[in-house]
């Protein structure tokens, strides 16, 4: 009789701890240091060099569900992090279709970065696209009812936009509850609609009107041609990195000065480098790799150094890419 119910109670708690599993894993998500990776192996420009001493490291954060083994390694570890999924992952979208949505930024991320350091290298490319296509629609999006997928953003105050870092850039310039007017495009008639921002839940601060959107057949032109092999890296953060690389390649002076240099944000095309997300965990990434200064965005910078107090890694905020450069200069 004892053995019966040892063994029930082993199934009832083994059911339970599958349960909690379950539970864990379909509303939670761990962020954690991911890997860096020595851009000089990744990316590869017509003509260009890969003689620096030095490297720029591109830096990411290792996202995945949560189960119970993962939850004892957040709770010893300082620098894990866990997330609701709807903060990470758009509500009703499975892991698949929330990568094969970051890589099309990843993609599109790269395409800006090859244009503004080619412009700075003395070269004249160009990139095109057709606005920006509304993909999903947040629940608690303001812009539920109002804008639908499919649609076609081509105006954000006013102003004609051809990619989707052009309508992220002026969202984000609003403040929060600040209407914005937009002009898309439906079922061949064209609208003009106000909606308000409402802040980012995984960027505190961040205006954002609650929409995933793509840039709609955008189209590069460039005069080299340029390699960027990321695997399965998503995601828009790495941009301004990818800019300094593609124009250390094209220029004969080391931009690096024989440093090890992380770092993260995005690029627009007007060399504007934007906030990201995951900032702690890519600080201790590019520390635990060996690198010595890390640029962040200004808005980053805050959580960045905190997390740097006890490294060995220079902290450096910046606005646009030539701060970077100015900075590396100056060295």
């Amino acid at each position: 009789m004892k053995n019966k119910n040892r063994i029930r109670l082993l199934v009832v708690t083994a059911v339970l701890l599958i349960l909690f599993n379950i539970y864990l894993s379909s509303n939670y998500t761990v962020m954690a240091p991911g890997i860096t990776i020595d851009l000089k192996d990744i990316v590869t420009v017509e003509g260009g060099h890969k003689k620096a001493q030095g490297s720029f490291f591109l830096t990411t954060v290792s996202s995945r569900s949560l189960n119970i083994p993962l939850l004892f390694y957040a709770a010893v570890s300082p620098y894990v992090n866990i997330e609701q999924k709807e903060a990470v992952i758009p509500e009703g979208w499975s892991m698949n279709e929330y990568i094969d949505y970051m890589q099309k930024w990843m993609q599109e991320s790269q395409k800006i970065a090859e244009v503004v350091a080619l412009r700075k290298a003395g070269y004249e490319p160009k990139i095109y696209g057709d606005g920006a296509q509304v993909v999903e629609i947040m629940p608690e999006s303001p812009a539920q009812g109002k804008l639908f997928s499919g649609d076609i953003i081509t105006e954000v105050d006013g102003k004609k936009v051809n990619l989707a870092d052009e309508v992220v850039k002026i969202v984000s310039d609003h403040a929060i509850n600040e209407d914005v007017e937009f002009k898309v495009k439906r079922n061949n008639k064209t609208h003009k609609i106000l909606i308000p921002t409402i802040e980012s839940k995984s960027e505190k601060g961040r205006a954002i009107v609650g929409i995933y959107i793509t840039t709609f057949n955008w189209k590069p032109i460039l005069p080299l041609k340029i390699d960027i092999e990321t695997g399965d890296i998503g995601g828009p953060s790495a941009g301004s990195m990818f800019a300094m690389e593609i124009l250390n390649q094209l220029t004969d002076d080391d931009i690096t000065r024989g440093y090890k240099i992380a770092g993260t944000g995005t690029i627009s095309l007007d060399e504007k480098i934007g906030e990201i997300g995951g900032v702690e965990q890519k600080v201790v990434s590019a520390h635990r790799d060996g690198a010595k200064i890390f640029f962040c965005p200004e808005k980053n910078a805050s959580d960045a150094r905190k997390i740097a107090r006890n490294f060995d890694i220079k902290i450096v905020p910046v606005k646009e890419l030539d701060d970077i450069i100015t900075y590396l200069e100056d060295l």
